[in-house]
């Protein structure tokens, strides 16, 4: 089954894509087309919240096609979580980032570590990290410096955001550790968006 959830008004989409899985059984798939980041990151999130496993892929001008199989009973929700206002509006900042490590030399990887770190602290946390270029390696390799710094901004609510045409090239799609996968469509859209942090 496929919904078209294209130039829809929040929280609509969600309240579409809600009704239309709670007319499925289990196992059975739905697909909704999108083509603006607020439905495709509050359909992402109520289905992330609902346990329900998905997948996007990213089409032409700007769409995405989010498929997903129903798996178990949908649970009431509050539709006020999913405006675009929640979406559009500026909660703080992103940090871009598209090397494993700040500055150069042996000690960049640490710092960059340290760094990450530091915003554990902060009282304000980042909205995003955007990860470019070879930053990936740290969302992919649980063994780099910075991937338990990255994990704790995750726990903490920071959306952690890998460049896929990036993990494709260095072959490391299948070993995404942590956050979800972008694409420069997103990732422009942020950083047109929120003010931006580059370590």
């Amino acid at each position: 089954m496929q919904l078209d959830c294209r130039n829809l008004e929040c929280p609509e989409p969600v309240i579409r894509t809600k009704n239309a899985i709670e007319g499925l059984k289990d196992g059975e798939e739905l697909e909704i087309l999108v083509n603006s980041l607020a439905p495709r990151e509050n359909i992402s999130r109520f289905l992330k919240n609902q346990n329900q496993k998905f997948s996007l892929s990213d089409l032409a001008n700007g769409e995405t096609l989010i498929k997903t199989v129903k798996n178990g009973e949908i649970s009431d929700v509050n539709l006020d979580e999913y405006s675009c206002e929640i979406v559009s509006k500026k909660p703080g900042k992103v940090i871009y980032l598209n090397e494993d490590r700040t500055g150069s030399g042996p000690v960049g990887e640490t710092l960059l570590s340290k760094f990450l770190g530091a915003f554990m602290q902060v009282e304000t946390k980042p909205y995003a990290v955007l990860l470019v270029n070879n930053a990936v390696k740290m969302t992919t390799d649980r063994g780099h410096v910075s991937f338990k710094a990255l994990k704790d901004l995750e726990n903490a609510g920071v959306k952690i955001l890998s460049c896929g045409s990036c993990l494709e090239a260095y072959r490391l799609v299948d070993k995404l550790a942590i956050g979800e996968i972008t694409n420069a469509f997103e990732v422009a859209d942020l950083l047109s968006r929120f003010d931006t942090i580059k370590l």
